[in-house]
């Protein structure tokens, strides 16, 4: 349970070699995966070829490499099932593609394959990263450590329950609607999602293997961790365009070190009156009083933008759209039918269901949405430092099996009352997919047995700097302790 960073160090130092680290990971899987099922496939043998061939490095070199090209070098990571890696099955939790073997890495894990990390397997999500919990056709579901009978989060939750469980110092994520966050707050870890288009999304599955791509919005990547410094640490390996993803824009990753002074945090619990679970609202007032203590300046705000309602259904719309485009047009239609079913209360379903109709004039709307709420927000955030609020309107709740015949899960049940599920699960996390925005969610304790989370929202391609904030922030909460059980008999 190193971070990932004091794991280096000692790989640096010669206290223990890249093989001992490797085999207390593989320790930990072979205890706790049966149960938890975050990991669904491994690759174990090539993964101690890769540690023993860095145990072969003298000292000297093996130090040199962690200070220079190979900053990651030995360190044990999981890869999110989405990204493509090269002889090793990749399914997306797609069925079709149970016996996929890509012929190429996806450009993140080459990058950090590159970076010395070591591929131990890839971890669990939802079919195509397509809902905020974590239930695979293919695999069954992840279980949440804190509980088995919740949800870790989707679609990255296998990657959060790897994390907290200490199968992997590192993972691979991906987030549209808040498939890095949502399971970060669920699990307790660190999820860090870069702005739109700072990251090549080459080798992610969706889009499809040989199909059009389809999704051209919102779309991010980022990490997953046990501290922000372990994602500040990698995040140099993954930054910059790979001549095959167009939209990366040639930005070096210039690193920040810790910010030192106070920072001037924008806050706020009011959503157009959705109701906070009691852990969520507690959690963020502990939060908040933690900065105040540490001397940080707490102003509450929101963005003088579109109201919310609208960005949120300009969310769907742009969601559905897009992803409208790769379904056939007997999935696609009984979808579009729902749009004048679903009432104003749903304006994310209601979104979704429109933007599949395939409406250019819609999808325009819902662009035109988009960057008034970007600059609402980037207006905001030229006053303060970063927006602070919470990761999920509650704590994560119950799995359960995606409906059988299409359709949405039931509402679910937030300080006492009912909210439809895409509302529930989504609305805090969506409003900064739409903007593009960088974000970490950061756990600020355990309440009732279970995690809460934050957010931190930053300045858009300001990644860098938000990072800086976030570990500054994070050292005002308390450590994180490690989920029941999670202890190796060793």
């Amino acid at each position: 349970m190193l971070s990932a960073t004091a794991a280096l160090r000692a790989l640096a130092l010669g206290d223990g070699a890249a093989s001992q680290l490797l085999e207390a990971h593989v320790a930990r899987i072979a205890q706790h995966n049966p149960r938890i099922r975050a990991l669904v496939t491994l690759d174990i043998e090539r993964a101690r070829a890769a540690a023993q061939a860095v145990d072969a490095l003298p000292l000297a070199e093996r130090a040199r490499r962690l200070a220079g090209e190979q900053p990651l070098l030995g360190l044990p990571i999981s890869i999110k099932d989405a990204f493509a890696t090269q002889g090793l099955r990749t399914t997306s939790s797609h069925p079709p593609l149970a016996n996929y073997l890509p012929a190429a890495d996806a450009t993140l894990v080459a990058r950090l394959k590159a970076a010395g990390a070591i591929v131990l397997g890839k971890s669990n999500l939802s079919e195509l990263a397509g809902d905020p919990q974590c239930w695979s056709p293919l695999f069954g579901p992840t279980h949440n450590p804190w509980d088995l009978s919740l949800t870790p989060g989707g679609s990255s939750g296998g990657s959060a329950a790897a994390i907290a469980m200490g199968f992997a110092a590192l993972e691979l994520g991906s987030d549209i609607g808040g498939s890095i966050r949502i399971p970060a707050a669920c699990c307790g870890v660190v999820g860090f999602k870069a702005s739109e288009n700072r990251l090549p999304r080459t080798g992610h599955i969706p889009h499809l293997p040989g199909q059009p791509r389809s999704v051209r919005h919102m779309l991010s990547f980022g990490l997953l961790a046990r501290t922000v410094a372990d994602v500040a640490h990698a995040m140099p390996s993954l930054a910059g365009a790979d001549g095959e993803d167009q939209e990366v824009p040639p930005l070096p990753w210039r690193p920040q070190p810790p910010l030192t002074r106070p920072l001037r945090l924008a806050w706020c619990d009011d959503f157009a009156g959705l109701p906070l679970c009691p852990r969520t609202r507690a959690g963020l007032t502990q939060a908040l009083a933690g900065a105040r203590a540490a001397g940080h300046q707490l102003l509450r705000r929101q963005p003088a933008g579109p109201p919310l309602a609208q960005v949120w259904r300009a969310f769907g719309v742009l969601a559905g759209s897009e992803i409208g485009l790769a379904l056939p047009a007997r999935q696609r239609w009984p979808l579009a039918l729902l749009a004048g079913l679903l009432p104003a209360s749903q304006p994310i379903a209601q979104g979704f269901a429109q933007g599949a109709r395939l409406s250019l004039r819609r999808q325009q709307w819902a662009l035109g949405v988009r960057d008034a709420w970007l600059r609402a927000l980037e207006s905001m955030l030229y006053e303060v430092d970063a927006w602070l609020c919470p990761t999920l309107l509650c704590t994560a709740w119950p799995a359960s099996p995606p409906p059988r015949h299409g359709g949405l899960p039931a509402p679910l049940n937030i300080g006492g009352r009912r909210v439809p599920y895409l509302e529930a699960t989504l609305s805090l996390t969506s409003l900064f997919s739409l903007s593009g925005s960088p974000v970490l969610s950061l756990p600020v304790g355990v309440l009732d047995g279970v995690p809460v989370g934050v957010q931190l929202v930053g300045r858009k391609w300001r990644d860098e700097a938000l990072l800086a904030m976030g570990e500054s922030l994070a050292s005002a909460w308390p450590a994180m302790p490690m989920p029941p059980g999670a202890q190796v008999d060793d």
